[in-house]
């Protein structure tokens, strides 16, 4: 101030001036206003400052407030969102390993398959009401709910009937939709403050975020399948000895004799197995409730008629208009085929690829493999979408779609090792890629509307996972895998259109671009000196 005062106005304000650290004299009352809630709409007021000034190039934006301050928001971002992501683990490792059995354990009758289908349609349901849940309760108490009735849905399981595992499966899935709803909710609400402070863009830290959450329930497939093959195995030694090869050699051929030799496992060893995945969610639960904060998300104070409208009406008034926005309906497909493509590996592939030509004992090994390699897909992806533009790595998810499918559609089903794990390590691949990019998609154009807008991709994705486990109860394989192949087709020409509709050339091509403007840089200094030259 001292220099503009003294030049009259023609020196001003350079680079290194906004970027100087903010004075102590500037952050005395930081305390006060933390202590009386007006930081936290502060920290809201600049964070949405910051993203209406932030263009499709990187901007550095002053970090404020004190260093130790500073520090604190990055650890308290980071507990939360590996918190999350650690307590996932645990659920999802039960859950998960119960759904992968369910078609093969409780295949008489149709229960498993059927059990199944209610559960996503259930989820599809939800969709209506989950903004107005994750709303009323906020994220945190969200998550937990829904975790609360994952709990009771491995409970029933200890004895699976029809009266019991059908009330269960509707349960869970309508929990599901604010469960997963709260989670991307709240992975985008830190994303979103934390970008100011770190000086990041938000959309690289969403798509950060949220392949550090995929990769979490991904891997979560590892303890729960381990621990499903190995007393499964045992069992299997234990109960059949030397007449399982032969009933595998004959079920791949004739998949009515694999059911039914699939269903007989002792009742001692599936208690066992359904009591280790009821002590993952009770961790699952304590690691929430200790690591996770609780975000803002209503006035205490509002009258009941303020409540309902801001709860009840206004949510459910929002989620209704994300169904006529085109971008979110565009996206819509790619949930609908990463619904399909879930229920096709957890239903087909895992009854008729695996327990019918492997045996029941080797459906949590082939679908850890799975697991992992979407998990490490999940992890990667998020971190070199910052390079790498996300057009490239949904075309070449979508190349290795369509040859598994056409592969699958050509082959004649024999029991093999290798192709079953080579089938697991390509679905786990291209469903890492389509979760992440489309999740993290949603968060980046809509991040003041997370909520509604995460409601609406997960009914999408739910409506796909019921028509593909309904498919699946048909026994309708080659028009499953026709269907299949069209979406993918008909999805990725329609992520395209939303691509280059909503994301700059910088955001699409950043390499090309980046040599686009060196090349203008340098002419621009060309010009400069032969005008200097010539003056």
């Amino acid at each position: 101030m001292e220099r503009y005062e003294a030049s009259d106005g023609r020196e001003t304000f350079t680079a290194q001036d906004y970027m100087a650290p903010t004075p102590d004299w500037a952050v005395n009352n930081r305390a006060l206003l933390m202590a009386s809630g007006e930081e936290f709409e502060l920290e809201e007021e600049r964070s949405e400052q910051t993203a209406q000034r932030q263009d499709d190039d990187h901007v550095n934006v002053p970090a404020r407030g004190c260093l130790p301050c500073r520090d604190r928001d990055v650890r308290r971002a980071y507990r939360n969102v590996y918190g999350l992501g650690l307590s996932l683990f645990f659920l999802f490792s039960a859950f998960q390993s119960v759904q992968n059995l369910q078609s093969s354990v409780n295949a008489r009758g149709g229960l498993g398959v059927i059990s199944l289908s209610l559960l996503y349609a259930a989820f599809v349901l939800s969709g209506i009401v989950t903004t107005s849940i994750v709303k009323v309760l906020g994220t945190k108490y969200a998550v937990m709910g829904g975790m609360t009735c994952h709990l009771v849905y491995i409970v029933c399981n200890y004895y699976p009937t029809w009266y019991s595992l059908i009330p269960a499966s509707f349960l869970i899935g309508f929990a599901s939709g604010p469960l997963w709803a709260a989670i991307s909710a709240h992975i985008t609400q830190i994303a979103v403050k934390l970008a100011p402070i770190v000086r990041e863009r938000q959309d690289f830290l969403i798509s950060q975020f949220t392949g550090a959450i995929f990769l979490f329930t991904q891997v979560s497939h590892l303890p729960g399948n381990l621990a499903s093959s190995l007393i499964l195995l045992h069992a299997s030694d234990a109960t059949n000895g030397s007449s399982e090869t032969a009933a595998i050699v004959e079920g791949c051929r004739n998949s009515t004799i694999s059911a039914s030799y699939a269903g007989r496992i002792k009742d001692t060893y599936w208690y066992i197995l359904v009591s280790v995945f009821v002590l993952f969610d009770l961790i699952a639960i304590f690691i929430l409730a200790l690591l996770v904060d609780r975000l803002p998300s209503s006035d205490p104070f509002c009258s009941s008629k303020a409540k309902f409208k801001r709860f009840i009406f206004d949510p459910s008034v929002s989620t209704i208009k994300m169904f006529f926005k085109w971008r979110l309906v565009f996206l819509g497909f790619m949930f609908v085929c990463s619904g399909l493509v879930q229920s096709f590996a957890f239903s087909v592939f895992a009854k008729e690829y695996v327990t019918d030509c492997l045996g029941l004992s080797q459906v949590g090994f082939v679908l850890m493999v799975l697991g992992l390699s979407n998990a490490l897909t999940s992890g990667v992806v998020g971190k070199i979408v910052k390079y790498v533009p996300r057009l490239v790595i949904v075309l070449i998810a979508t190349s290795i779609n369509v040859g598994l499918i056409m592969f699958l559609l050509l082959w004649e089903r024999i029991p093999s090792y290798l192709m079953a794990f080579l089938f697991a390590i390509g679905w786990g691949f291209t469903g890492g890629v389509w979760n992440t990019l489309s999740s993290s998609f949603v968060g980046i154009l809509y991040p003041t509307e997370s909520e509604p807008a995460y409601s609406v991709a997960r009914m999408w994705q739910a409506f796909g996972l019921t028509v593909g486990f309904v498919m699946s109860y048909f026994d309708s394989q080659a028009a499953f895998l026709y269907l299949l192949l069209g979406l993918l087709l008909i999805t990725t020409g329609l992520y395209m259109v939303v691509e280059f509709k909503s994301q700059s050339r910088t955001q699409i091509f950043p390499c090309l671009v980046f040599c686009i403007k060196e090349t203008a840089a340098g002419s621009v200094e060309e010009e400069e000196l032969v005008t200097r030259a010539e003056s």
